[in-house]
């Protein structure tokens, strides 16, 4: 079963909560993988005076430390910050994304990080020649088993190296194949750092800020807030996927090069994301600013005045995204919240909804660890 446990653990971390302009609960499951790689965060009363509250999700990849730093550090980091401070919230936000890269890199944090990891095997960072960042994309075998996402990649290599061989060869260096997602550009070379970052995982981060009727989305990676606007879906935030023309433009320019793995888009053969917490591999090059790197922390910001046909907002990972819709949650939520169910109520079920019955069946949609926040809008 490659990556997936032979039953899923449907047991749920649930949370609640309230503040002076909502009422939020959400849940968390790992579902079929072997180790549970999400976090949150759900706060309110981050300022004194104005009201404001705080949510977020991270999608863990390569082991959960990152995911449980962000947890730990993002909302206090953030409070202190001069911009948060000044009332400059998209400043703030941007900066506080790579505030996590700087601490992540600090050997002052290592320590925790460790401990975070876990000493078990399961939930630490991917060995060398595996997939970091594996999203769980897999392929069918002939036998009809599935192969998982790193086999596919040493394959890939070993294919990617005949290529440069058969190329060098070639009298006329700029052939098309050359040129082509599967392989790296000859004049962009990588820029990765000499040895090994001590932090290999990563996370995405979507994060959710309310201050009075004002709200702010902060998002790096492909997990994502959307908002019920008259029962209509409203996207706080768009995935960032390396086949995207403004993702693929970056990563190149950085030295990086795309690759199809198993039918998916991957950074260097690996991730199949673009930007994210974390990945410090990916951010190695001294010549380029934080945001320029071959996969970057910086997070686009929404801004959005709310109003009272504003019911809710949902913050998810990836592994609800994958299987239902924006318009397809926020019918979820609206049938269950009209039956007067809770907030993590409707949130367990939603998860349930997204899980897969059979990793075979699904070729791995619904297998990820899902998590989901419903904040309920009082205006």
């Amino acid at each position: 079963m490659g990556a997936y446990l032979s039953q899923p653990v449907t047991t749920k971390d649930t949370f609640a909560g309230s503040g002076k302009n909502t009422t939020y609960g959400g849940a968390s499951m790992q579902g079929w993988r072997r180790s549970m790689e999400d976090a949150h965060i759900a706060q309110t009363g981050m300022s004194e005076g104005e009201e404001t509250a705080l949510f977020g999700v991270f999608d863990g990849h390569g082991g959960s430390e990152v995911a449980k730093f962000c947890k730990k550090y993002m909302a206090p980091e953030l409070r202190n910050m001069t911009q948060y401070q000044q009332g400059r919230i998209n400043d703030s936000l941007v900066e506080v994304f790579h505030k996590m890269d700087q601490m992540l890199k600090d050997d002052a944090y290592h320590t925790e990080l460790d401990e975070m990891r876990g000493a078990k095997g399961n939930d630490g960072p991917a060995s060398e020649g595996s997939l970091s960042g594996e999203k769980a994309s897999k392929s069918e075998d002939d036998d009809g088993g599935i192969v998982s996402t790193a086999e596919a990649v040493d394959m890939l290599k070993r294919l990617m190296q005949i290529k440069r061989l058969m190329n060098s060869e070639k009298e006329d260096p700029t052939d098309e194949a050359q040129e082509s997602l599967e392989s790296a550009p000859a004049e962009a070379p990588s820029q990765e750092p000499e040895g090994e970052p001590r932090i290999q995982a990563g996370c995405t981060a979507v994060v959710a800020l309310l201050r009075g009727n004002e709200l702010f989305v902060a998002n790096a990676g492909d997990s994502r807030a959307i908002l019920c606007r008259n029962g209509t879906a409203v996207p706080l935030s768009h995935d960032h996927k390396p086949a995207s023309e403004i993702e693929k433009s970056r990563i190149m320019a950085a030295g990086g090069f795309l690759s199809e793995v198993g039918g998916v888009t991957r950074v260097n053969g690996n991730l199949n994301l673009s930007r994210a917490i974390g990945d410090l591999k990916y951010k190695g090059n001294q010549q380029l600013a934080a945001k320029d790197q071959i996969i970057t922390a910086q997070p686009d910001v929404v801004q959005m005045t709310l109003n009272s046909s504003d019911r809710f907002m949902v913050l998810a990972c990836d592994g609800v995204w994958d299987v239902l819709s924006n318009q397809e949650v926020v019918n979820f939520v609206n049938q269950r919240l009209d039956k007067n169910m809770s907030c993590t109520e409707v949130a367990q079920e939603l998860l349930d909804r997204c899980l897969a019955p059979d990793p075979k069946e699904t070729k791995g949609i619904g297998c990820d660890n899902m998590t989901a926040t419903i904040v309920l809008l009082h205006f």
